[in-house]
């Protein structure tokens, strides 16, 4: 399932401007961030082999971050048309969903005070360990049950309670993950 940070890249603009949304070089490597932290706090895998490091505004691959920097602080152009691979693109359509409207300034603010970049000295790797560890904290926070959240007897129960709650795309994505 891994794939090129630019393939990646590709993909969330295509996905954004499908919905509306045009990305900025900052936003976009925000994005990326997030695409690899849920792909690994989700699902254990990489997204992408290249590496994240921590620079002075965030999360950055460079490889991606010198392919698009001639757009500065525009939009960038997206690509007219792209396929997304189905094991992909409930991820990317998540984090589309929940970032995308996001100013570069926002992505950037919350980036600097999660613990893979502020933990990481600038410049350097932001270890795939580290981001793993954090986005598996967010996902699967705990085995203790919380008195708010539901509990179930069988595993059909769980899915008919999340079938009521959570939108068909919304379902469709997850299926698409796992």
């Amino acid at each position: 399932m891994t794939y090129s940070a630019k393939e990646v890249a590709e993909w969330i603009l295509w996905l954004a401007a499908k919905n509306g949304i045009r990305l900025s070089p900052l936003q976009l490597q925000k994005h990326l961030y997030y695409a690899q932290g849920y792909s690994l706090g989700m699902i254990g895998e990489k997204l992408f082999n290249e590496p994240i490091y921590a620079w002075k505004h965030g999360p950055v691959v460079r490889e991606v971050f010198y392919h698009y920097k001639r757009f500065g602080a525009d939009k960038i152009t997206p690509p007219a048309f792209v396929e997304i691979p189905q094991d992909v693109f409930g991820i990317i359509d998540v984090i589309i969903s929940e970032k995308g409207k996001s100013t570069a300034s926002e992505l950037r603010n919350a980036t600097h005070v999660e613990a893979p970049y502020s933990s990481t000295p600038r410049n350097d790797e932001i270890t795939p360990q580290r981001i793993t560890d954090f986005f598996v904290d967010q996902f699967w926070a705990s085995d203790e049950e919380d008195e708010y959240e539901p509990s179930f007897d069988n595993e059909e129960d769980e899915h008919d309670f999340f079938r009521e709650v959570l939108s068909p795309e919304k379902m469709k994505a997850l299926k698409d993950v796992i």
